[in-house]
């Protein structure tokens, strides 16, 4: 049977924005992973006065062009210029695959590291090692390449553009023989070649094992002739492994395709509250002694609202507006005063794709694994609008002087969860932490968005979150979907099944699961509308699936 995508239907209905909505926050391609660095920890934080390391770490960022080197620098969470006492002239991973010699940095140049005003996550990490997936977001953070684009003087458009690429190198800060060092696992290889050993000798669990596996490509890069590792994911690594393939990470951007200018400049979901926002310009001033106003019409209901501009400017004017119970298309038009506006706006209707019981019989034994898919995130938006006030000069002199009102709303995800129905009783932890439960049960999922605004913001300019959808592994993501709703003050919950007995907030898993395999399932929380545009996040969890609720049940004799 043709699979209907749901993937489509979700981009058109979470991903709608207004022409005035900020872009998804993800940039680029990260070409990361890393392995297990937990293991003995020999000489960790807890070792000699001469010979330690206090988990400090940070990040060396290579810019390069067509292949070609153009910016690097070192980037950390707290100030190390102060206290490193002993680096190398600064290179990259590259340099010295291409026969490079490490060369002491001189005591006249000091180390120096960029201290990012958007916290890193830790990226070497002690005995629990790291979160990779929260390296990967970082470093395809846009704002995160919006800073790497302004400190290098690239425009961002050209920087992700397809020309360029990030070379990522973790650097580890750590005291050896009594003097601090900054160093990359690459440096660190190379100097333990100078010294015989003796770095990994004293410093194996760091420099040989935590900090080379805190980052090494997932897959080959032909471009830069980097190949992915492939080896041990724990463990001390030889210094050959390390210069070759370890301690290094990639982030590629390719070139955006046009954009199709789209039919509408708004979509919305039927009976949701929504902002529409109209930018209004005006070429001569339109000032309070003016008094001018424009009208708004939509959907057969006027507004009419008083309306000021500098000369050559755009003033934000917005209503808050019931979207109709039925799908439709219509138009919403400012005249008056400034120039005409009229915005197309399609209003579809968001229906679950209801997911069907799963029985005993059903198979899936060509089942892979999908990619979990990230609708998105919008977490913040800004908007403003002018003001006048009169500034008197003389007794028969004055002006109308304008000034500019900015404002802000922003997404807060508090709390997200997956867990087993509480009419599980097998369900267990591992020793992880992670929750591991049978095929054939149920899930929970929870929710809790928040909206905030700045001050200044009416409650009557921003909605909270109105819709949230839930897709399952299973169904590849695809064909079939779940509504959650909102079930207090700010968490959202499945509906209730009407397949369980109990009439559970719960969606099944299929008995046929295969073991050993994570079940995933994304929430993507949606229709918070402000004058700025509408804000959106994509929260995942995951639980692990191992051997069938069968397993649980069996036929006995009950003695009278």
């Amino acid at each position: 049977m043709k699979k209907k995508r749901i993937l489509a239907s979700l981009l058109a209905t979470v991903m709608a924005l207004s022409m005035l909505a900020v872009p998804v926050l993800a940039v680029g391609d990260g070409n990361i992973d890393s392995g297990d660095s937990s293991g003995d920890g020999g000489g960790m934080g807890s070792g000699t006065k001469q010979n330690y390391w206090n988990n400090e770490d940070g990040c060396r960022i290579t810019v390069l062009k067509d292949g070609q080197k153009v910016y690097q620098m070192d980037w950390s969470n707290q100030p190390e210029a102060a206290s490193v006492q002993a680096s190398f002239v600064r290179k990259n991973k590259l340099n010295y695959l291409h026969g490079a010699a490490l060369t002491p940095a001189p005591a006249s140049n000091l180390y120096t590291s960029t201290v990012v005003p958007l916290k890193m996550p830790t990226i070497v990490g002690g005995a629990g090692g790291n979160n990779i997936d929260a390296i990967k977001r970082y470093f395809t953070d846009k704002s995160v390449i919006q800073s790497i684009a302004g400190g290098i003087g690239v425009p961002y458009d050209d920087l992700t553009g397809g020309q360029y690429k990030l070379l990522l190198e973790p650097i580890a800060y750590f005291v050896f023989k009594g003097t601090k060092y900054a160093m990359t696992a690459t440096e660190a290889a190379e100097y333990d070649v100078l010294a015989k050993g003796q770095l990994r000798a004293w410093m194996k669990s760091l420099t040989h094992q935590n900090l080379p596996l805190s980052m090494f490509l997932e897959k080959n890069d032909t471009e830069l002739h980097l190949e992915k590792w492939t080896g041990a994911r724990s463990g001390k690594q030889t210094n050959a492994n390390i210069i070759h393939y370890l301690g290094m990470g990639i982030v590629t951007f390719t070139a955006t395709p046009p954009v199709t200018p789209a039919t509408y400049d708004y979509e919305f979901r039927t009976g949701t509250d929504i902002i529409v926002s109209f930018p209004i310009s005006s070429s001569s001033e339109i000032n309070p002694d003016n008094n001018a106003y424009v009208t708004l019409n939509i959907g057969g209901e006027t507004y009419r609202k008083s309306f000021i501009c500098p000369a050559g400017g755009t003033q934000l004017i917005w209503i808050r507006w019931h979207t109709p119970s039925e799908p439709q298309q219509l138009t919403a038009t400012a005249t008056g005063a400034g120039n005409p506006v009229t915005l197309n706006i399609n209003v579809v209707k968001l229906e679950e794709k209801t997911p069907p019981d799963p029985t005993y019989y059903d198979r899936n034994d060509d089942f892979k694994l999908s990619p979990v898919p990230d609708y998105g995130n919008n977490l913040s938006t800004t908007w403003g609008e002018w003001y006048a006030r009169w500034i008197q000069v003389t007794a028969t002199y004055g002006y109308w002087y304008f000034y500019y009102m900015s404002y802000e709303a922003s997404l807060v995800v508090h709390d997200s969860s997956l867990k087993p129905d509480e009419r599980c009783q097998t369900d267990y932890k591992m020793s992880n932490g992670q929750t591991t439960m049978k095929s054939g049960y149920a899930v929970e999922v929870s929710v809790e968005p928040l909206v905030k605004h700045s001050s200044g913001v009416a409650d009557y300019d921003v909605t909270p979150i109105q819709n949230a959808v839930a897709t399952f592994p299973e169904f590849g993501y695809e064909t079939y979907d779940r509504l959650l709703e909102k079930v207090d003050a700010r968490n959202w919950m499945f509906k209730q099944n009407p397949c369980s007995y109990y009439g559970n907030r719960i969606h099944y898993t299929p008995l046929w699961y295969p073991d050993d395999l994570e079940y995933t399932v994304p929430v993507c929380v949606f229709d918070s509308w402000t004058p700025g545009g509408q804000l959106y996040a994509t929260v995942s969890n995951s639980l692990y699936i191992f051997d069938d609720v069968l397993n649980d049940w069996y036929i006995h004799i009950v003695d009278d």
